[in-house]
């Protein structure tokens, strides 16, 4: 039955023009593929990326008589990559779906698996994970009325999820079935396991840019020969640890054979870049409105905050002085992105276990690590302003008989604030651009929002335009906002 199989399925390369290239080319191949999607591709202790798809793609080029070169570019990027001619494919397990196939030409399926629901046994789950903008994540929205009663929320990877597991932030994930295994093997996490069917078979293929129709066809024959040699089958082992079914993977290849690229087809072809519709400004438009609603908030109580820490800066007692020293040189000298992590997994988790309910979510975690961050800044912008008031002023309110509280609030603050408020402003557009990495801990803001727009169209760079035209208007708004209170202080 295989080898009939094969034998229709080289009939179809045969009548289709796949074959192999005649001879070796001069150029190597450049393969791209994140690193960070185990076991498909990884990196060794050295920093070599590995992985199935990193044995499939070396094997590809070896037959196509390329050096393969392989990329490891973050999954954010790798489709804005393809088209710049950054490299020349993506082995990086990208489901082939219509959208895509609109922006790019794909391969055959290379390995075909599916998008599988993992929770306690026999217990559907009730919260739970997803990756963000995978196919998985966008079959969940598409169908509401299988997710009834069950809150779902984005994660940045299955390691994520897995955390947020080991925190009872979710009780169950979707991901797909090799990879949601193989975590889970690795995790300790012993209580979770496959709960149900697959929710539908999704097939991987190896990406290139619209109009490398020969590139494509090169690549089906090597991974043809792949198959009928047994390299394929030997490398699928290796890394999933059973044997590959080619019976579905046969399927796959009908099933997709006629939305490959012709030899006929127009060498010329460049990506459509069209404009969002309705359904993508949308979720633009939301993302800003998180965007916006963080920044303001942030900035009115990092605000009040900052002040209390600068005063605390230049404070007469010599122990309020060293606290706000160490304050500031702990935030400011770790990433945002930490302190946003420690927020979301640690300080949430421990609060919402002793309350015994969720009372702090993503946002409040969110807010709290943002004015945690911009306090420690404006704070230092702050003890400048007061140290840059001419000593002479404090001298003569002393002699006035004046207390130091008192000179602080008539006469030292309102013109440290007044010097100060061009780099205050500087710290709020700072604040603005932050908000970006709030994604991390599944916020859906504007800048996630266009990542996820990418994902599931293809199109590598307008939805990072818009979104960087919305940043642009936001902060720009924000810096008149400050011009114009710059002038109203301003001495006459």
């Amino acid at each position: 039955m295989q080898e009939l199989s094969l034998r229709l399925v080289w009939l179809v390369v045969v009548l289709t023009g796949w074959t192999l290239p005649i001879s070796a080319q001069e150029l190597p191949l450049r393969i791209a593929m994140s690193g960070s999607f185990a076991p498909f591709s990884t990196t060794d202790g050295e920093g070599r990326l590995t992985g199935f798809d990193a044995d499939i793609a070396r094997a590809l080029a070896s037959r196509m008589g390329r050096e393969p070169v392989l990329i490891q570019v973050d999954w954010n990027g790798i489709q804005a990559g393809l088209q710049s001619g950054k490299y020349d494919l993506i082995c990086g397990s990208m489901a082939i779906t219509q959208a895509r196939l609109e922006q790019m030409n794909f391969s055959l399926p290379y390995y075909v698996s599916g998008a599988q629901m993992f929770a306690s046994s026999g217990v559907a789950p009730k919260r739970l994970g997803v990756t963000e903008s995978s196919t998985y994540a966008r079959f969940i929205s598409e169908h509401p009325e299988m997710f009834r009663d069950v809150k779902v929320t984005p994660f940045g990877s299955e390691a994520e999820i897995l955390t947020a597991l080991s925190a009872d932030k979710v009780d169950g994930f979707v991901s797909d079935r090799i990879v949601g295994g193989y975590y889970l093997s690795r995790s300790g996490v012993s209580n979770i396991a496959s709960y149900g069917e697959l929710l539908y078979v999704e097939s991987c293929g190896i990406a290139a840019r619209r109009g490398e129709t020969e590139l494509i066809q090169q690549v089906n024959g090597a991974l043809l020969d792949m198959v009928q040699t047994g390299e394929y089958e030997t490398i699928y082992q290796r890394w999933v640890g059973e044997s590959a079914d080619l019976k579905l993977l046969f399927e796959q290849w009908g099933a997709y054979a006629r939305e490959l690229p012709k030899a006929s087809e127009s060498e010329s072809l460049v990506v459509s870049e069209s404009v969002p519709n309705g359904s993508s400004l949308g979720p633009i438009l939301s993302g800003a409105a998180l965007t916006v609603q963080l920044s303001v908030l942030t900035a009115g109580v990092s605000l009040f905050t900052g002040l209390l820490l600068g005063l605390a800066t230049v404070s007469g007692r010599p122990l309020v002085r060293s606290l706000a020293a160490v304050y500031v040189g702990l935030i400011r000298g770790t990433p945002l992105l930490v302190q946003l992590f420690l927020s979301y997994f640690v300080v949430a988790t421990a609060i919402n276990r002793w309350l015994g309910y969720e009372a702090m979510g993503a946002f409040a975690s969110a807010l709290l690590a943002l004015v945690v961050n911009t306090t420690a800044y404006n704070g230092e912008t702050l003890r400048g302003g007061i140290l840059g008031v001419c000593k002479g002023q404090w001298d003569a309110a002393f002699s006035l008989g004046m207390k130091r509280s008192r000179v602080l609030m008539r006469i030292v603050l309102p013109q440290a604030f007044r010097s100060c408020l061009p780099s205050l402003g500087n710290n709020l557009v700072v604040l603005v651009k932050d908000t970006s990495l709030v994604g991390a801990i599944t916020l859906i803001e504007l800048t996630y929002t266009a990542r996820n727009i990418v994902f599931q169209t293809g199109q590598a760079f307008l939805p990072f335009m818009i979104a960087g035209a919305f940043y642009l208007v936001i902060i720009t708004t924000l810096s008149l906002a400050v011009r114009y209170g710059e002038k109203r202080l301003a001495t006459p």
